[in-house]
């Protein structure tokens, strides 16, 4: 099975091998689960791999995203030559429908060779909605589309709240190849950040929750150890 690397370290390991080519992720997570992190780092790591990959931002400018990855991983010092070469591009779309965003990724697979793309997030388009059952409707519709395009791409999905266990499963984690838990858990005084692969499909994977740490290289997964 031919698969996309993330290079964030130890969650190549977690997804024994990586994820699926052409296989579709949600990064679900609560407020400060660094779902714009993780997927920033996916487009980064794929872009000094020589896949070009572009993170659609639906809610940040490109030039906040910029500031904000760069204050985050400042160890990622070749981000701007890869911005400027437009290996990694970070775009903002005028109008966040998924119709608006599909003809974006077709645009850009024809004239930049894109192999990985990030959408921030599900619930800017849903907004964009006033009808849930359109919402439902055009989500798989643009899933469905997607699936033929030749690239892998992870959308971060709003949850409610930290206990993913009780939240309701939507339409995003139904249509989409695999969920990507991401937690920011507290016990005590303590706080720990854990990603847990909830669901993958065409792969066997690593199904506990893995504590997880940001430093100025990168994500580090911590495979084998607890949460707490």
């Amino acid at each position: 099975m031919q698969r996309v690397k993330t290079g964030i370290a130890g969650m190549d390991e977690v997804l024994n091998g990586g994820i699926p080519i052409h296989r579709h992720i949600a990064l679900n997570g609560g407020p400060g689960a660094c779902k714009t992190s993780f997927g920033f780092e996916y487009i980064y790591r794929g872009a000094q791999a020589g896949e070009n990959g572009v993170y659609i931002s639906l809610e940040e400018t490109p030039e906040d995203i910029i500031e904000n990855m760069s204050a985050t991983f400042t160890g990622f010092t070749d981000m701007p030559d890869l911005i400027s070469s437009k290996k990694l591009e970070i775009l903002k779309p005028d109008r966040f429908m998924f119709e608006d965003i599909a003809e974006l990724l077709e645009e850009r697979i024809a004239n930049n060779d894109i192999r990985r793309a990030v959408i921030d997030s599900s619930t800017m388009v849903r907004l964009a909605f006033k009808d849930e059952s359109e919402y439902r409707e055009t989500m798989f519709e643009f899933f469905s589309l997607l699936r033929n395009l030749d690239i892998t791409a992870m959308m971060c999905v709003e949850a409610p709240n930290q206990n993913l266990a009780t939240s309701k499963f939507d339409i995003e984690h139904f249509v989409m190849d695999g969920i990507f838990n991401l937690y920011n858990l507290g016990k005590a005084d303590q706080r720990v950040k854990a990603i847990e692969v909830y669901k993958m499909r065409g792969t066997n994977h690593i199904r506990d929750k893995v504590p997880f740490k940001l430093t100025p290289n990168g994500i580090k997964v911590f495979v084998g150890e607890k949460v707490f």
